[in-house]
């Protein structure tokens, strides 16, 4: 048998919450997050992957029930933690990089989302290429936020590369080449 405080009992919890979170039951997948946490960081310390991890799925639970500023906090604490213990290069980085500047594009804050949103796309261009579908997912997002900060013409380029890249490694029949085509009729 394991004890409450397993790391078994940790990835379980993290699993159940997970699924409350994908059914809406946010206020019960939060206390379950927030024990596998504790459970990761009291075997591991606070600077550890797994521990990062746990705090990312908190944010995004945070960000989709509307709690921003906790979620912000998350991101921050998970992002924090992953410059300390893995490669500044790394894809997960880049990935977490992208839903913080899309939390902070969605509370207005566009100016400090872009430096986030630019890293990411520096670091997906190197660990993948010009021409990769993680590439395109980070242009679309920079573009996304230069249209709402009014600069149209670098948005509809970056729009425009996602869609080549998209098409080129997709087909012309992905819901990520429609994402594309959608982005660049508005």
């Amino acid at each position: 048998k394991f004890g409450p405080d397993h790391p078994k009992v940790a990835k379980a919890l993290n699993g159940l919450a997970e699924l409350l979170f994908l059914q809406g039951k946010y206020d019960d997948a939060k206390p379950l997050y927030e024990r596998a946490i504790v459970i990761w960081e009291n075997i591991h310390g606070p600077d550890h992957p797994k521990v990062s991890t746990g705090r990312k799925y908190l944010a995004k639970l945070l960000k989709a029930d509307g709690k921003d500023d906790e979620a912000k906090r998350q991101y921050d604490i998970a992002i924090a933690t992953q410059e300390k213990i893995l490669d500044p290069n790394s894809p997960n980085y880049a990935s977490d990089l992208l839903d913080l500047a899309g939390l902070l594009k969605d509370q207005g804050y566009y100016d400090k989302a872009k430096p986030h949103y630019e890293c990411a796309l520096t670091i997906c261009e190197e660990k993948f290429g010009p021409d990769h579908p993680k590439v395109a997912k980070a242009l679309n997002d920079l573009a996304s936020l230069l249209d709402l900060q009014g600069n149209y013409d670098q948005a509809k380029q970056l729009h425009e590369r996602a869609l080549r890249i998209r098409q080129e490694n997709l087909g012309l029949d992905h819901p990520d080449v429609a994402e594309s085509l959608n982005n660049l009729a508005q």
